[in-house]
């Protein structure tokens, strides 16, 4: 299955400009039926705790529209609302046009603040779509390879990323994925979003990383663009078989979290 990972500059608060990017972008890629795009976290409003200006927009009916358009898998960011709270949600839109599954991020960032205004999800989410497996993930979590660990243990062929990921902590990023992917023994597909606005310098560098924690392909830190790579899964397959190292784990070191699965 072809992977796509999209970055670009989004216009804060702005969701008819960045939509606009994002249709501009997506058209732009060739060949696009029954491939997988991720976008960055809170896809066409910029990342941002402002709730009554993140929510209630109909992004996924948006994103939704888009993957009907073009017979594709997507996966948006998005806030949506609960009571005095907001969620940062991803939602995974099939080529039919419908949401398939919705993941709220477990980890909200306490360092910017992001703790006091978005409560945090509960449960991890895995899509099978038959060819392989997906476990969409935001930003911050992957700081937390409990919930990864977690997630491979029930069977995770491509972990998915949407991050508002700040340019003075971009090292932090290429580590902390390509340590998810070697740890797991999963592909990992990143989407981070570039440009500056009041909040941050943000850091580019979107990856799609092998089973093996080798980079296939990576963004600019600085430019607006589409990475893309081919994945099959039986190449991680054939490599857990080789290299038993998830048998190994002893579950009880790593706790536990609602797993919920999804047959698209």
């Amino acid at each position: 299955m072809n992977f796509h990972a999209i970055q670009f500059n989004a216009i804060l608060h702005d969701s008819k400009a960045n939509r606009c990017e994002v249709e501009r972008l997506i058209s732009e890629i060739k060949a696009i039926e029954g491939d997988f795009i991720v976008l960055q976290e809170m896809t066409d409003t910029g990342w941002s705790m402002k709730l009554d200006r993140i929510t209630g927009i109909g992004t996924v009916d948006w994103a939704c529209s888009l993957s009907k358009k073009y017979k594709c898998w997507l996966q948006v960011g998005w806030a949506d609302r609960q009571g005095d709270l907001g969620k940062n949600c991803v939602t995974i839109c099939g080529p039919t046009g419908e949401p398939v599954g919705t993941y709220t991020k477990l980890f909200t960032c306490s360092p910017m603040r992001e703790n006091e205004y978005f409560g945090s999800g509960n449960e991890l989410l895995i899509v099978d779509l038959g060819e392989l497996s997906i476990c969409p993930t935001i930003c911050y979590d992957i700081r937390f390879p409990e919930m990864y660990r977690i997630a491979a243990l029930a069977g995770v062929d491509v972990f998915t990323v949407s991050s508002s990921w700040p340019q003075r902590r971009i090292a932090h990023w290429e580590l902390l994925l390509r340590a998810r992917a070697v740890e797991n023994q999963a592909f990992v597909v990143a989407s981070n979003r570039v440009g500056k606005d009041a909040i941050s310098l943000w850091g580019g560098s979107s990856m799609i990383i092998s089973h093996m924690g080798e980079v296939i392909r990576q963004g600019s830190e600085k430019d607006t663009q589409t990475i893309s790579a081919n994945i099959d899964a039986k190449f991680a397959h054939q490599w857990q078989n080789e290299f038993k190292v998830l048998k190994d784990m002893r579950k009880e070191l790593i706790g536990s979290c609602k797993v919920t699965k999804i047959k698209a």
